[in-house]
């Protein structure tokens, strides 16, 4: 496997002085805001100047970097986030696109010289490779580097220690409905990543919904889904997780780079069920 490496280290060490991140996040659901958290955090981290990219297209400068999202957008199910690259490309400043899955479109990234990208799996670098004019690098998905010593998660964690200690079982079964599936979603099935779709607009209220989700996940005390951010989430909050492929493969690809060995707690399952047929 390629060596990864760290896009957040990657912007700070590109960025010209005077210049700024103009960051807009990856749209979705709140497994999207888990992921727009601990972007945030890492910005804050590395002191790399930043702002939304929303408001600020007419004030783009050359010493800017645009910066999208991680995330799982740019497959060829989904439309929005080839756009949102593109409408980027054409303010004129680089753009860096943080871990993806990214597949098919072959004629977009033809014409997209100049963009560097972190591919969150070894098969999107493969495939990105083939395009010699993209920049593309192997990458952890960024939600996993989410502290959640920091405040507002720092809350969520008491509140994950006490509902632990009270040794009530209770499992969450957290399955897709959508495309991504790999099959019919049971009964008993809750979905959670899509109570919400926040507007990823501020700060605040990234933290906020990932926070919710976080919470809601912190209440069980073992996990089975085929959702990735709803595995990392409960990885981060220490819960037991049985996490499944999807139907594009991306799980697959994100657990041997990055969750395989990261979090002991989650088991990955290659298939539609597991050998005892609980998955729904």
């Amino acid at each position: 496997m390629d060596e990864k490496r760290d896009p957040v280290a990657h912007l700070a060490a590109r960025l010209a002085s005077g210049g700024r991140c103009l960051y807009m996040p990856n749209g979705g659901n709140l497994g999207a805001a888990l992921i727009a958290s601990a972007t945030v955090q890492a910005f804050e981290r590395a002191g790399i100047p930043w702002v939304f990219v929303r408001g600020q297209r007419r004030s783009v400068r050359s010493s800017d970097l645009l910066v999208y999202g991680g995330g799982g957008s740019l497959v060829p199910m989904y439309a929005g986030g080839y756009a949102c690259v593109e409408s980027l490309y054409w303010l004129g400043a680089p753009v860096v696109v943080l871990p993806q899955t990214v597949q098919g479109h072959a004629a977009f990234w033809s014409g997209m010289a100049g963009t560097t990208v972190f591919c969150r799996d070894a098969g999107s670098l493969a495939f990105l490779r083939g395009f010699p004019g993209v920049d593309s690098h192997l990458a952890d998905d960024m939600a996993v580097g989410l502290d959640m010593r920091l405040d507002p998660f720092s809350t969520v964690l008491a509140l994950r220690e006490a509902v632990a200690a009270r040794q009530e079982p209770r499992v969450l079964r957290a399955f897709r409905g959508d495309g991504e599936a790999m099959g019919p979603v049971g009964a008993g099935s809750f979905d959670v990543s899509v109570l919400a779709h926040p507007p990823m607009s501020s700060v605040a209220s990234i933290h906020a919904n990932a926070c919710a989700f976080l919470a809601v996940l912190a209440g069980y005390s073992e996990i089975r889904t085929d959702r990735l951010h709803v595995a990392i989430g409960g990885g981060l909050l220490g819960i037991p997780v049985t996490l499944w492929n999807n139907a594009n493969g991306k799980i697959r690809g994100v657990y041997e780079t990055t969750l395989r060995g990261r979090f002991p707690g989650i088991r990955y399952v290659d298939g539609p069920a597991d050998e005892g047929g609980q998955k729904r």
